[in-house]
Protein backbone atom coordinates (compact mmCIF):
# COMPACT_ATOMS: atom_id res chain seq x y z
CA UNK A 1 0.00 0.00 0.00
CA UNK A 2 1.17 3.73 -0.75
CA UNK A 3 0.82 6.34 1.71
CA UNK A 4 0.23 9.64 -0.24
CA UNK A 5 1.53 12.16 1.83
CA UNK A 6 0.28 15.13 -0.07
CA UNK A 7 -2.93 13.84 0.31
CA UNK A 8 -3.26 13.16 3.96
CA UNK A 9 -1.44 16.88 4.92
CA UNK A 10 -4.72 18.40 2.97
CA UNK A 11 -6.69 16.90 6.23
CA UNK A 12 -4.60 19.31 8.06
CA UNK A 13 -5.25 23.02 7.94
CA UNK A 14 -2.01 24.10 9.63
CA UNK A 15 -0.25 22.33 7.47
CA UNK A 16 -1.26 24.21 4.42
CA UNK A 17 0.32 27.50 6.46
CA UNK A 18 3.47 29.08 4.91
CA UNK A 19 6.05 30.75 7.14
CA UNK A 20 8.78 33.41 5.46
CA UNK A 21 7.37 31.90 2.32
CA UNK A 22 8.01 28.69 2.95
CA UNK A 23 5.38 25.44 3.31
CA UNK A 24 5.04 24.66 7.53
CA UNK A 25 6.80 21.72 8.37
CA UNK A 26 5.68 20.84 12.11
CA UNK A 27 8.00 18.86 13.91
CA UNK A 28 6.94 18.93 17.47
CA UNK A 29 4.00 16.22 17.54
CA UNK A 30 5.28 14.65 21.14
CA UNK A 31 4.59 17.85 22.40
CA UNK A 32 1.13 18.61 20.83
CA UNK A 33 -0.22 17.04 17.82
CA UNK A 34 -2.04 18.71 14.35
CA UNK A 35 -5.66 17.83 14.42
CA UNK A 36 -7.36 16.72 11.36
CA UNK A 37 -10.54 18.29 10.03
CA UNK A 38 -12.27 15.04 10.56
CA UNK A 39 -11.32 15.08 14.38
CA UNK A 40 -11.79 18.88 14.51
CA UNK A 41 -15.20 18.31 13.20
CA UNK A 42 -16.15 15.49 15.56
CA UNK A 43 -14.81 16.98 18.40
CA UNK A 44 -17.22 20.67 17.68
CA UNK A 45 -19.84 18.34 16.93
CA UNK A 46 -19.34 16.34 20.33
CA UNK A 47 -19.09 19.40 22.67
CA UNK A 48 -22.28 21.21 20.82
CA UNK A 49 -24.26 18.41 21.28
CA UNK A 50 -22.95 15.84 23.90
CA UNK A 51 -20.85 17.32 26.31
CA UNK A 52 -20.89 16.02 29.64
CA UNK A 53 -19.40 13.88 32.18
CA UNK A 54 -19.24 10.44 31.31
CA UNK A 55 -20.20 7.38 33.75
CA UNK A 56 -21.09 9.92 36.12
CA UNK A 57 -24.92 10.65 35.82
CA UNK A 58 -28.30 9.22 34.52
CA UNK A 59 -29.79 11.81 33.00
CA UNK A 60 -30.08 11.21 29.06
CA UNK A 61 -26.99 13.86 28.18
CA UNK A 62 -24.81 12.21 29.91
CA UNK A 63 -25.83 8.38 28.71
CA UNK A 64 -25.15 9.43 25.27
CA UNK A 65 -21.49 11.01 26.07
CA UNK A 66 -20.78 7.52 27.65
CA UNK A 67 -21.74 5.86 24.74
CA UNK A 68 -19.23 7.96 22.23
CA UNK A 69 -16.67 7.23 24.65
CA UNK A 70 -17.25 3.34 25.36
CA UNK A 71 -17.64 3.32 21.12
CA UNK A 72 -14.23 5.05 20.60
CA UNK A 73 -13.01 2.29 23.22
CA UNK A 74 -14.11 -0.54 21.22
CA UNK A 75 -12.79 1.01 17.92
CA UNK A 76 -9.47 1.89 19.76
CA UNK A 77 -9.57 -2.34 20.91
CA UNK A 78 -10.11 -3.51 17.65
CA UNK A 79 -7.56 -0.74 15.72
CA UNK A 80 -4.26 -1.81 18.15
CA UNK A 81 -5.81 -6.02 18.56
CA UNK A 82 -6.26 -5.61 22.39
CA UNK A 83 -6.99 -8.72 23.81
CA UNK A 84 -9.80 -6.38 25.58
CA UNK A 85 -11.53 -3.03 25.84
CA UNK A 86 -10.05 -3.32 29.53
CA UNK A 87 -6.64 -3.10 27.95
CA UNK A 88 -7.70 0.22 26.19
CA UNK A 89 -6.83 3.43 28.86
CA UNK A 90 -7.73 6.56 28.07
CA UNK A 91 -5.35 9.63 29.14
CA UNK A 92 -5.45 13.68 28.94
CA UNK A 93 -1.87 13.42 27.75
CA UNK A 94 1.53 11.89 27.67
CA UNK A 95 2.65 13.03 31.14
CA UNK A 96 -0.29 11.44 32.61
CA UNK A 97 0.35 8.38 30.69
CA UNK A 98 3.60 8.33 31.64
CA UNK A 99 2.53 8.50 35.34
CA UNK A 100 -0.04 5.95 35.33
CA UNK A 101 2.47 3.70 33.90
CA UNK A 102 5.23 4.19 36.04
CA UNK A 103 3.29 3.93 39.29
CA UNK A 104 1.38 0.78 37.72
CA UNK A 105 3.79 -1.40 35.97
CA UNK A 106 6.23 0.25 36.95
CA UNK A 107 6.13 -0.79 40.69
CA UNK A 108 5.66 -4.14 39.96
CA UNK A 109 7.72 -4.85 37.42
CA UNK A 110 10.64 -2.79 37.92
CA UNK A 111 13.56 -3.52 41.20
CA UNK A 112 16.05 -1.50 43.19
CA UNK A 113 19.11 -1.51 40.72
CA UNK A 114 17.26 -2.04 37.43
CA UNK A 115 18.06 0.17 34.94
CA UNK A 116 15.75 2.35 32.26
CA UNK A 117 17.50 3.79 29.24
CA UNK A 118 16.38 7.08 27.88
CA UNK A 119 17.75 9.74 25.90
CA UNK A 120 18.10 13.54 26.04
CA UNK A 121 14.82 13.40 23.69
CA UNK A 122 12.42 12.01 25.75
CA UNK A 123 9.21 13.79 27.07
CA UNK A 124 10.15 15.11 30.22
CA UNK A 125 7.61 13.13 31.96
CA UNK A 126 9.76 10.27 31.09
CA UNK A 127 12.07 11.36 33.83
CA UNK A 128 10.07 12.18 36.73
Amino acid sequence: MTIDVTEIKKDFPVLQRHINGKPLIYLDSANTSQKPVSVMDAMEDYYRQFNANVHRGSYQLANEATAILEDSRDKVTSFINANSRQEVVFTKNATEAMNLISNTWGREHLNDGDAIVLTELEHHANYV
